[in-house]
């Protein structure tokens, strides 16, 4: 089979599976296209279920024009699906490239159709080239032209990479502050400059004036980091708002950046220079922004102005075809094992192997990616990533499948409708994302023209300077009383330092790509270390691996960047405290996917093999483990969050978790035992039965400190080691009870008891003569209480107090003897019974027998009944003699109960 042949195949509204019922040409005949090939019959669906079925047959038409090769099939083969190649053709011309329409090396049209509703054009679908004008491509033309362009970066030991601009290599705004701040400094540097000058004819004169002078020119303190800023205008057509959008702008300002365009201030990232320099020696570097592509070029010929590093090869949003998302394949549709990328966002790439992600470059501060305000933030100080998505489909598959003529027979009114319906959708959706892009490119824009008439800028150095000033007033009255022996050199500095000790909100310190130029340097080395190993017998030629997937093969930077990523937590066992949800399970939550992907093997459970412990919170029950076996790193997240953006693992003194200030007496004995805890219960540990047992002693009400300000992550969800903490509670609780002997428990209850008695007697007696003076205990309140309590709210006054002996009970980690109530043992109990009843219900029983019976409760006869004298009201005062006295004050009056007993005759008749 020669090389230009092309694979035929089945088109896929063909009813299969059909059978092959005559081949109408031969191998070697010529055909045009509509030329018929073969006729095949299949069997039609019933109209209804459990109707009769019709063998029908068809006619396939060619759909390109050249010479037969070879047949696939022979007369009666059944074919099922349309992956099976059905015969082999040499075409005069395949069309592989395609430029505006035309075939690029025959010249036809490729717009043009027929009845076959087979189009030349769609053969050449691929965009290699970063020009969105620029020449399609065929799959087979691809794969020529990425072998060539790898065998000829491996003769000159170079490997591809792309580079995104924004908070990667430079950092943009459209604030004028900063254009004002450089005017300020250039008018600075021209007065310097002037002085300077002037100074060289006045060489004899002291420098004393000079130096005053120098010191009332103040210099602004953001002038020597913004020396290197590049700014740039870009006309209105740059920030594409749709029309229907324009009434939405306001006059004034945003009126003019409409008109006149927007001013840009580009800040490049500290030693961008250098590493461009070096990193081209090893790398051929593409550009791949979403910024526009008039803002790529103006970028580009600020920091590239002889197209040494990037030489044009510029990819922008305006080519890329996705405001949201950037794709590899979109310039090396199929082989990326030679590819790698540096760039600030991994979501845009959806974390694909070959990333090496960069610590974004936050100069402007606040300012963020200018031209990514539609994306979705990303918070620095969290750390979890998706899981690694599966490969997309390749499209190697999606090209081999090249569309074909359909059968010339009547295609079923299902698959007619079916691909009507989906030609509608996919329109719709077309629709749909263009409008979608304009709403985003148009947020884009509004955010710009909101930077230009707001000036973030120039209010942070505001509010930056009012609090160096309040600082400032804060300690110079200190300054005054400790110096205040020699107020003449203190008075002089006071203007000075109010003047001239400006703060520099912009800072120039980063170093983020000595970084990364290692990294790359360290993915260049080893890959054509393991390139130069490869075994003889392959030859010269490298292999090339499919995209789809990472090769076994050793050069392949799919393999070598992931390999990297896994020395940073290399031989660490890592286990979480309160960072996995607990209604998620630990092995597919993002921090957990994270560490592996960074080498750590993680846990569910604290063991001997655990390394370090990292926790977004204190008094957790790991935490506690952990500090007892004291060979385990109890680190904050920061620590594992800054080891994964910058590839290194990091010193973990810095991050290490202090233990708590308000701990028990017994805390540091029981942290610093190595051994594991035990089932009883530790001293240091919170009491079970409190209140506030899972309550750190930071955080109770009234407290502050860390403890109290500390939030535990998740809306209001309990994590796992709150519900560890339930968990060890009450196993030691039920283990507790186990340990005690019950024996000795009710012995001493008993004596408690009988030592209460006595001494409620005493003070029974004691409560007849003084009242209710007694305030010594708990107990006693209740005791008067039950005594004081008229006989209408007895029951009342047994349940309220059997609730309050409990209540009252002292708080212990002992299971408590259950006391009965007077409901349950009756008034008239045993001695036996008293014993096990609270002194509370032994006094209660004992004001209930010295209590004297009611005439209500004595039988009497209707002739005993006699007209009562009338009522006299008597003076309360008169009834404080004697305890008779004392008994209707505490039981009721006689006249309450002649009161009754004649409404007791009326109703008796």
């Amino acid at each position: 089979m020669s090389s230009s042949s092309s694979q035929i195949f089945l088109p896929p509204g063909t009813p299969f599976p059909v059978k092959v019922v005559k081949i109408q040409a031969r191998a070697s005949d010529s055909v045009q296209r509509g030329s018929p090939l073969l006729t095949y019959s299949f069997t039609s669906q019933p109209l209804e279920p459990g109707g009769p079925t019709q063998v029908l047959f068809g006619i396939w038409d060619c759909p390109v024009e050249g010479t037969i090769e070879r047949w696939c099939v022979k007369e009666r083969d059944v074919i099922t699906n349309d992956k099976k190649a059905v015969l082999h053709i040499t075409e005069p011309c395949k069309h592989g490239i395609q430029m505006g329409g035309l075939c690029a090396l025959c010249g036809k049209d490729m717009t043009e159709s027929d009845y076959t509703g087979f189009s030349n054009e769609a053969r050449a679908s691929i965009q290699m080239t970063h020009s969105a004008n620029g020449p399609k491509v065929s799959l087979e033309e691809a794969q020529r032209i990425e072998r060539e362009t790898a065998e000829h970066l491996l003769k000159i030991r170079k490997l591809s990479l792309i580079v995104d601009l924004d908070q990667t290599i430079v950092h943009a705004t459209v604030d004028p502050t900063v254009g004002d701040w450089i005017v300020e400094g250039e008018s600075w540097e021209a007065r310097q400059a002037s002085k300077r000058q002037s100074s060289g004819d006045k060489e004899g004169d002291s420098d004393s004036d000079e130096s005053s002078q120098d010191e009332d020119d103040e210099v602004n303190p953001n002038w020597e980091a913004l020396k290197d800023v590049k700014k740039f205008r870009l006309g209105p057509e740059s920030f594409g708002l749709p029309h229907g959008l324009d009434k939405h702008r306001t006059k004034g300002k945003e009126k003019a950046v409409e008109m006149q365009g927007c001013l840009y201030y580009v800040k490049p990232r500290p030693g961008w220079h250098g590493f461009l320099s070096s990193v081209a020696t090893k790398y051929e570097m593409h550009v791949y922004t979403m910024g526009t592509r008039a803002y790529a070029e103006e970028v580009c010929k600020a920091i590239d102005p002889d197209g040494k590093f990037f030489g044009g090869r510029i990819l922008s949003r305006d080519e890329s075809g996705s405001l949201t998302q950037k794709s590899l394949q979109r310039l090396f549709p199929v082989d990326t094992s030679m590819v790698v990328i540096i760039d600030d966002r991994a979501d845009v790439w959806e974390w694909c192997p070959n990333l090496v992600k960069v610590i974004p470059y936050d100069f402007f501060v606040g300012i963020g990616d200018i031209n990514s305000t539609f994306l979705p933030k990303l918070d620095p100080s969290t750390s979890a990533i998706p899981p690694m998505p599966p490969p997309t489909p390749s499209q190697q598959e999606q090209a081999t499948s090249e569309p074909t003529l359909s059968p010339s027979v009547p295609v079923p009114a299902s698959n007619g409708s079916q691909s009507s319906i989906v030609g509608t959708s996919s329109a719709d959706e077309a629709v749909a994302e263009e409008i979608l892009q304009e709403e985003m490119v148009a947020r884009n824009s509004l955010a710009l023209e909101a930077q230009v008439e707001e000036r973030p800028l120039a209010k942070l150095q505001e509010e930056l300077q009012e609090a160096a000033n309040g600082q400032l007033t804060s300690e110079s009255p200190v300054s005054t009383s400790t110096s205040g022996e020699d107020e003449s050199t203190s008075k002089p500095h006071e203007p000075h330092g109010e003047k001239h000790h400006r703060k520099a909100l912009l800072k120039n310190d980063d170093t983020e790509l000595q970084r990364v130029k290692r990294l790359l340097d360290a993915v260049h080395q080893r890959f054509f270390e393991a390139y130069d190993s490869r075994l003889p017998d392959k030859g010269k030629k490298a292999r090339f691996p499919s995209r789809a997937q990472p090769s076994s093969v050793l050069y392949d930077v799919r393999v070598i960047i992931p390999g990297l990523r896994l020395q940073t937590f290399d031989g660490l066992h890592i286990l979480f405290s309160s960072l996995i949800p607990l209604d998620t399970r630990p092995e597919t939550a993002d921090i957990w996917n994270l560490a592996e992907a960074f080498g750590a093997t993680c846990h569910t459970e604290l063991s001997s093999e655990v390394t370090h412990l990292v926790a977004a919170k204190q008094g957790t029950a790991k935490i506690d483990q952990a500090r007892k076996r004291g060979n385990i790193k109890i680190v904050w997240l920061a620590w594992f969050t800054d080891s994964i953006a910058r590839w290194v693992r990091q010193d973990e003194t810095p991050y290490l978790m202090d233990e708590p200030k308000s701990s028990n007496a017994s805390a540091p004995d029981t942290a610093s035992s190595p051994a594991p805890p035990d089932a009883q219960q530790i001293s240091s540990d919170p009491e079970p039965d409190a209140d506030d047992w899972d309550v750190e002693p930071g955080s109770r009400k009234g407290g502050s400190g860390p403890a109290a300000q500390r939030v535990a992550p998740g809306d209001g969800t309990v994590d796992e080691d709150e519900l560890d903490d339930l968990k060890r509670i009450s196993e030691q609780s039920r283990n507790l009870e186990l340990s005690l002997s019950w024996e000795d428990a009710d012995e001493e209850l008993r004596e408690f008891l009988a030592s209460g008695e006595e001494d409620g007697e005493e003070e029974d007696d004691d409560g007849d003569d003084e009242g209710d003076d007694d305030d010594a205990s708990v107990k006693d309140t209740g005791s008067r209480k039950s005594g004081e309590a008229g006989e209408n709210d007895q029951v009342m006054g047994d349940e309220t107090t059997g609730v309050r002996s409990v209540s009252s009970t002292p708080r212990t980690r002992r299971k408590r003897l259950r006391s009965f109530t007077p409901s349950e043992s009756g008034l008239n109990a045993g001695e036996e019974d008293l014993l096990l009843r609270s002194p509370l219900s032994k006094r209660k029983k004992l004001a209930k027998d010295r209590q004297n019976a009611s005439k209500l409760k004595e039988a009497i006869s209707p002739e005993e009944l006699k007209p009562p004298p009338p009522p006299t009201v008597a003076s309360p005062r008169d009834d404080d003699d004697g305890d008779d006295g004392e008994e209707e004050s505490m039981f009721g009056d006689e006249d309450e109960d002649d009161f009754l007993a004649r409404e007791l005759e009326e109703e008796m008749g």
